[in-house]
């Protein structure tokens, strides 16, 4: 090997030495710069000189990209970090980031109520990932139409030859599947015989017993409940306390027709715990304990005279009181507690309404009376009850308690009813399709039984009822998982 090879030779270990020594993993750069050769230690601007690490490192000075709600710019830092770092939080102008284009921008996002046909609506905000689309609407098909008809691209108000209720008529799509023929009208109020329209069928069929009766030995109930309070003439209750609702911790009572008593309801912490228990009962294994002490006072009374004892129920709001009307036209009447003014709420017509809930989001009366133990809503486009589901025997005499209460955790509205002479409450709610199901039976857990009649709901988160002489509290147990606020699931 001549001096020049070897003079060649020992250059070329002294310089891959002194390179890896600088570490010999990085990409790119220059002497100084941060990259291969910098003497400092940073490497490629993702590990510090003090043997740190850089934290949301990038790999291209200037990239941008989305992160979450903001635009983010790859930067070099003071500490010789190679970084992203928030540009434009594009929340700040109530945007998105959208990564779609050549670049990534805040870009205002697309809705169903934008005006704009886009997403993949098939007409302006409706359709697709919207709700359905209005008759007359573009379509791509009929799940875009809130009639589930698209027929050449547009909703049409029905399909050729499908069938629909309206009230309790029967009526079938008409060939220009844009009207409707009215077919046999179903009558659902004779005590034997009554029927309802079947939207699927076409025809007149009879309404249905929905849940089951109590059973022999009770093996049908699913849950118990229990009584907190009864208070008589002795208390100062008027005479003939029947229907009764309840609004936040007023009990309204019907004083047998006459007038119409408000009675406060107040909780004591008669156990001296500190603590106010509406659901502690000795057989209550979720709050057991002694019942804690409810007084009641007159708060207010209403010359409000509503028909016979025991025929006419109750539903209160912060304003007004309803009152059903079946001891004489069995309409659902108005009064304005503040001015006394009295006016018709809900024609009854053939129903002649008895009890009476009322769906305050969906604002849908739902009435029954004394005859069968048949459940019906108002149809307010049509102007008539119709049915919604009968209930069978609860061991009574009669229909005679209904109301509807909302979960007041999970939002979900319940329809609550109850035989006269019965201790036993059904729970009604309405499944995925739509169809009414018995969710719970509940048992009145009380040696000392009365009747369950006029039921309402309010005062401590309780069922309140009447019994002639007395009104009383029903609540707690498995019942509570539905009407009580603090209960927890």
């Amino acid at each position: 090997m001549t001096r020049s090879h070897v003079v060649a030779k020992i250059l070329a270990v002294a310089l891959a030495l002194a390179m890896g020594a600088c570490g010999d993993n990085s990409t790119g750069g220059g002497s100084g710069d941060g990259g291969p050769g910098d003497a400092s230690g940073l490497g490629d601007g993702h590990v510090l000189g003090d043997g740190g690490d850089c934290t949301n490192t990038c790999d291209t000075i200037d990239a941008v990209r989305c992160e979450g709600t903001a635009v983010q710019v790859c930067i070099k830092d003071g500490r010789g970090c190679v970084i992203w770092t928030v540009q434009q939080d594009c929340a700040d102008t109530t945007q998105v980031c959208d990564d779609s284009g050549d670049a990534p921008t805040c870009v205002t996002p697309e809705t169903c109520a934008d005006g704009i046909q886009n997403q993949d609506e098939s007409d302006k905000d409706c359709g697709g990932v919207c709700p359905p689309c209005p008759v007359a609407s573009q379509c791509n098909g009929d799940e875009d139409c809130e009639s589930g008809a698209c027929t050449n691209g547009i909703c049409q108000l029905c399909k050729a030859g499908t069938f629909s209720c309206f009230g309790n008529t029967v009526r079938q799509c008409a060939n220009d599947e844009g009207s409707w023929i009215d077919g046999a009208t179903c009558d659902p109020f004779p005590r034997d015989g009554a029927t309802m329209c079947n939207a699927t069928t076409g025809t007149c069929v009879p309404i249905p017993i929905t849940g089951n009766p109590p059973g022999n030995n009770d093996e049908n109930v699913t849950g118990v409940y229990f009584k907190f309070a009864h208070f008589t003439q002795a208390d100062g209750v008027c005479n003939s306390a029947y229907d009764v609702n309840s609004y936040q911790d007023l009990v309204y009572v019907n004083c047998g027709g006459q007038k119409v008593d408000a009675y406060r309801i107040t909780l004591l912490d008669s156990d001296g715990d500190g603590k106010l228990e509406p659901n502690q009962h000795p057989n209550n294994p979720d709050n057991p304990g002694p019942i804690e002490q409810r007084t009641m006072s007159l708060d207010h009374s209403y010359p409000l005279q509503i028909g016979g004892a025991g025929s006419d129920e109750l539903y209160v709001t912060a304003d007004k009181i309803y009152y059903t009307t079946y001891s004489s036209l069995g309409d659902i009447m108005e009064y304005v507690m503040a001015t006394g003014q009295t006016s018709t709420a809900v024609d009854g017509a053939d129903l002649r309404v008895g009890q009476s809930g009322y769906d305050d989001v969906n604002h849908v009366w739902y009435g029954s009376n004394e005859q069968a133990r048949r459940i019906f809503a108002f149809d307010n486009d049509a102007g008539v009850w119709v049915p919604q589901f009968q209930y069978p025997n609860m061991v009574g005499g009669h229909l005679d308690g209904e109301e509807f209460v909302r979960d007041p955790n999970t939002g979900i509205g319940y329809l609550y009813v109850s035989d006269m002479t019965s201790d036993y409450i059904g729970q009604y709610t309405k499944d995925a399709t739509g169809n009414w199901i018995q969710l719970n039976l509940f048992k009145y857990d009380d040696p000392n039984t009365e009747v369950v009649e006029g039921m309402g709901y309010g005062a401590l988160n309780h069922f309140w009822a009447g019994a002639g002489q007395a009104f009383y509290e029903l609540g707690g147990g498995d019942l509570s998982h539905y009407t009580d606020p603090t209960h927890q699931n």
